[in-house]
């Protein structure tokens, strides 16, 4: 039935309340949510640094729920920060409010769907699916590859095969596609997803043109991208939504590519921090910066290798380093999973894996044009969890 990872529920009967949900507001601080929710600001102030830190990451778009008792209490917010970990904000028997970095508890699928064109593909995956983010994902995949504005015929096919987590029998984050397909009056275009997290066509040809560069010379990486792991000796979960470059203080920070320059300024977290918007619709970010080079503000343009500022220590930093981090929409990505390769196409056993993705995704396509699958929504709510308020561990309703 596909593994889990998380969704953090309380039973609300437990304590006799309701269930608010409520999305997470663009551009609010998380000691500002504390406050207008008139919750203690020691809730922020007692977590350690890098817990402090993911409270900046938190994306526009959250889904959040708010438990509150038959007294119109808050018992307990939780706030994903993406896919895997959530802030749980919660009344402990103590009678004081505590937070903690908890696993979401969702269920995942992977789904072939098949869609014939009826006036747009992104309208008609839309409708059929009601995911605004999967019909965003293929549009992105075939961006100057096919020109959906014209040249098709209705029905013209179109297959998608993608991995979709769950919570509730609704979908729950971003879709990991797979591969595509798209048939154009006869002709087949196609795109696959290698184990590198890249899209490629049936040659092995890397499909994004718009490829982002180190931000600093001779990159040191000290710390990789995760969304979420255990820590052994802290026990409690951890992650890290960006990568870490190790430097010198003052050395030269350099935008990753082309953009224009959307945040320049100092948060308490990232410190002194730098975001460029991309034309690919990423988002870079440059944080614990020494200090801005001169000239570079909001609304600024730069190009890729432009020196945009200086490595430093600012903000809740252990050190001098470039914490440098990439988002789609207000979603933390890998950012080193859009770094340039140093050598273009496939060799030896790269090439030969990437031939087995291929060809297995090949019979995919083959198999769905004969039986054209219809998404079916999945409503499994017996497996549904919650976690105990005081062993934190997923248990069955």
């Amino acid at each position: 039935m596909g593994r889990f990872f998380a969704l953090l529920l309380l039973p609300i009967l437990l304590f006799g309340g309701s269930m608010k949900p409520f999305k997470w507001n663009d551009g609010e601080s998380f000691l500002t949510f504390l406050e207008r929710k008139k919750l203690p600001l020691s809730v922020y102030y007692n977590l350690d640094k890098e817990d402090q830190k993911l409270t900046e990451d938190i994306p526009y778009s959250a889904n959040c729920q708010m438990m509150l008792d038959e007294k119109k209490r808050i018992r307990q917010i939780l706030i994903p920060v993406n896919d895997e970990l959530q802030l749980q904000i919660y009344f402990t028997p103590k009678k004081r409010y505590e937070m903690k970095v908890v696993p979401i508890v969702s269920q995942q699928y992977t789904e072939t769907l098949y869609v014939p064109i009826k006036t747009l593909p992104y309208d008609d995956i839309l409708k059929t699916t009601g995911s605004k983010n999967l019909a965003s994902e293929f549009v992105k995949m075939f961006k100057g590859k096919v020109d959906f504005r014209k040249g098709f015929k209705v029905g013209d096919p179109i297959i998608l095969v993608y991995t979709q987590k769950y919570r509730l029998g609704k979908p729950f984050s971003m879709p990991e596609v797979h591969g595509a397909m798209v048939e154009i009056n006869g002709k087949r275009v196609t795109v696959y997803r290698h184990s590198d997290g890249r899209f490629y066509d049936e040659k092995g040809g890397q499909y994004e043109k718009f490829l982002f560069k180190a931000p600093v010379q001779r990159p040191r990486i000290t710390s990789r991208f995760t969304k979420s792991r255990y820590h052994p000796i802290l026990h409690r979960y951890r992650a890290h939504l960006g990568v870490d470059f190790g430097a010198r203080p003052g050395t030269p920070i350099l935008a990753t590519g082309d953009g224009r320059v959307v945040f320049a300024g100092f948060s308490r977290g990232y410190g002194k921090t730098i975001k460029i918007r991309h034309s690919n619709g990423l988002t870079s970010l440059y944080a614990h910066q020494k200090s801005f080079r001169s000239g570079i503000h909001n609304g600024s343009r730069v190009k890729q290798g432009e020196v945009i500022g200086y490595v430093g220590s600012s903000g809740l930093s252990s050190g001098p380093h470039l914490h440098f981090g990439m988002y789609a929409g207000s979603s933390a990505i890998d950012p080193m999973s859009v770094m340039k390769k140093k050598i273009e196409g496939f060799t030896g056993k790269e090439r030969k894996a990437f031939l087995a993705i291929r060809d297995k995704m090949d019979k995919v396509f083959k198999k769905a044009l004969k039986t054209k699958p219809v998404r079916k929504p999945y409503f499994d709510f017996k497996e549904t969890y919650y976690v105990d308020s005081e062993t934190f561990k997923p248990k069955p309703f």
